[in-house]
């Protein structure tokens, strides 16, 4: 696990120095950067490898507090909070979340996912649902819609 913050890019040195010598972009706010709250190495690996396969960030927390820690270290613009995996209270975590100072999307990732449910996550402060039973394309598409939104929110001063 590496904290804080988020794992480098495949063929990045520490430095940020591609393979050839030249620089990435690491703060360019052009790439979609997220943490995962997660228990779940299977869930957290079928995301990591999307990131890795897009060229996103990616970085996981075993909790809410650490969550937070990452966030106040290296703010990311979404947060994924595994409801399934941990036995804290989704609804708490997912407004602990989304009150950081950084006001990410929260989305909740459950195997469950219900207009009921989306009316809960809303209610307290989430963004979406990340239905964990889709295809990948789902995911993918979930993901950079929350990015999007959180960078329009960012530009307007939300």
């Amino acid at each position: 696990m590496r904290l804080p913050g988020f794992e480098r890019k495949q063929g990045t040195s520490r430095d940020g120095t591609l393979q050839g010598g030249a620089k990435s972009a690491q703060n360019d706010d052009s790439i979609v950067g997220f943490i995962v709250v997660t228990t779940d190495d299977v869930f957290y690996s079928a995301l990591q490898q999307i990131a890795v396969a897009r060229a996103w960030r990616i970085g996981r927390s075993a909790s809410v507090d650490q969550a937070e820690a990452i966030m106040k270290a290296k703010p990311a613009p979404i947060v994924v909070y595994d409801r399934d995996s941990t036995e804290d209270n989704w609804r708490d975590a997912v407004r602990r979340l989304s009150d950081l100072p950084a006001h990410p999307c929260v989305l909740l990732a459950s195997q469950v996912a219900d207009n009921y449910l989306l009316d809960e996550v809303v209610r307290n402060h989430g963004y979406d649902i990340l239905p964990k039973s889709v295809a990948r394309e789902r995911l993918i598409q979930c993901i950079q819609f929350a990015w999007s939104w959180a960078r329009t929110c960012a530009k307007t001063g939300r």
